[in-house]
């Protein structure tokens, strides 16, 4: 029987080996490679979960602080893209619904359940702090500010609602607070839930 650390490294390492496999179904096809594509939050969320789990994996017998922040990190992230793609986007602009494509549905639904299932079922508990939350909350931000500011120049925007040309620029700023705000409340509730089930286990 495997060890539980034995099964973890098998389990990242399947999420790496299907995750990697539909980022390269997507940016690759019809002959050509679509680097377009590396410009959105999707892939880019999805690419940053194939490479934390690398890391993780490099530091799994290590007691290091960055397996921590990578862990919340690509967890947000990665929620993030599946979050926002499912209950923003296909409702308001129609985007295709997750049932159609296994690339659409490994990187906006599929990374996500992943994600979640590598957390609550194989991560030790109890390593969250708050400072984690805003960590985790860098990438989002880094992004929406880096696309904000060149879009303009670039003729490329993501998303609508980060597109001042399209929705204003005070409409932006107000999609920016709801979408970190909805990013803080989750990355405390991951916080909240890991002190709890640590503290549960320690009485145990």
């Amino acid at each position: 029987m495997l060890k539980n650390e034995n099964l973890h490294k098998l389990y990242l390492l399947f999420c790496i080996c299907i995750i990697g496999f539909a980022i390269i179904c997507g940016l690759y096809s019809n002959g050509s490679i679509h680097f377009t594509n590396l410009k959105t939050f999707t892939y880019q969320s999805n690419i940053f979960l194939v490479l934390g789990y690398v890391v993780i994996i490099a530091l799994y017998n290590k007691s290091h602080t960055l397996r921590h922040y990578i862990s919340i990190s690509v967890l947000v992230a990665i929620s993030v893209t599946g979050l926002i793609y499912n209950f923003v986007l296909v409702p308001i602009v129609d985007a295709p619904p997750v049932n159609i494509g296994f690339v659409n549905f490994a990187l906006h639904a599929l990374s996500m359940v992943l994600a979640l299932v590598n957390y609550f079922v194989f991560e030790q508990k109890g390593n969250y702090r708050r400072m984690h939350v805003i960590v985790a909350m860098a990438f989002p931000a880094i992004y929406w500010l880096v696309f904000v500011s060149i879009g303009g120049r670039i003729d490329y925007y993501p998303y609508f609602f980060m597109n001042p040309m399209e929705i204003g620029w005070l409409m932006v700023f107000i999609w920016l607070v709801i979408l970190l705000g909805s990013f803080a409340v989750l990355g405390a509730l991951l916080v909240w839930f890991d002190t709890r089930h640590s503290r549960k286990v320690d009485t145990e």
